[in-house]
């Protein structure tokens, strides 16, 4: 109360069991609209529920945001006006989510550019999830961690909308031509797909380009 007003951002460097990002969600409990971040290194408990400081500081705010949108269900709407949805996204540093190209293979080196091209076949890295790339691609196209993402489902796949719609992004590994004319017909400035989600088809990937050329969409990439 003393030293933010509403719209402000309040960062903790040194988040531990998070109880600044509680004092911040209970601030917001009368009509507050302050926000939070929260770092915290994965220093290690012994014993316990919780292995590392940092999930118990996560497990910390998703009790207390329970106990917020609890009391806020069991209130009438009109009394309070709309009801609000308290929440909190978490990320964790982690390398790339994409295999680096190695570029500097000895000339002759038959075998470890064989190597190299085995390696890339697929080029996401293992156990990475479609939420881990998502935000990688964010981040590379320049949207910050707090970009309303919206999940859509088109032609039978899922389909992320970003910025009401500015952006496009499909991790599905198996695309098809009513997918890629359902995204086209939303005519976003920009779409982005996995490109192994194309299985090699050339044919797909030109047509791609095409129609989404023709609906007007100023950049197509794959991934």
């Amino acid at each position: 109360r003393v030293g933010t007003v509403d719209g402000d951002i309040v960062l903790d460097f040194f988040a531990g069991s998070g109880t600044l990002g509680e004092a911040v969600l209970n601030i917001n409990r009368g009509a507050g609209c302050r926000s939070f971040i929260l770092v915290q290194l994965p220093e290690q408990l012994q014993g316990g529920q919780f292995p590392t400081i940092a999930e118990l500081c996560r497990e910390r705010m998703r009790r207390v945001i329970k106990k917020l949108n609890d009391e806020e269900a069991g209130k009438l709407a009109s009394t309070i006006g709309e009801k609000r949805i308290f929440g909190f996204k978490a990320f964790k540093l982690a390398e790339s989510n994409f295999n680096p190209w190695q570029a500097e293979v000895p000339t002759g080196d038959t075998a470890t550019l064989t190597k190299q091209l085995e390696f890339h076949a697929s080029h996401l890295r293992e156990g990475r999830t479609p939420a881990d790339i998502l935000y990688e691609i964010l981040l590379k196209s320049g949207f910050p961690l707090t970009t309303q993402v919206e999940k859509l489902t088109l032609a039978g796949k899922t389909v992320y909308s970003v910025a009401d719609g500015a952006m496009l992004i499909c991790l599905d590994d198996a695309l098809t031509h009513d997918l890629i004319k359902a995204i086209a017909d939303r005519k976003p400035e920009r779409v982005i797909c996995l490109d192994e989600g194309f299985a090699g088809n050339d044919q797909l990937k030109t047509n791609a380009v095409q129609t989404m050329k023709a609906r007007g969409v100023t950049s197509f990439k794959t991934v």
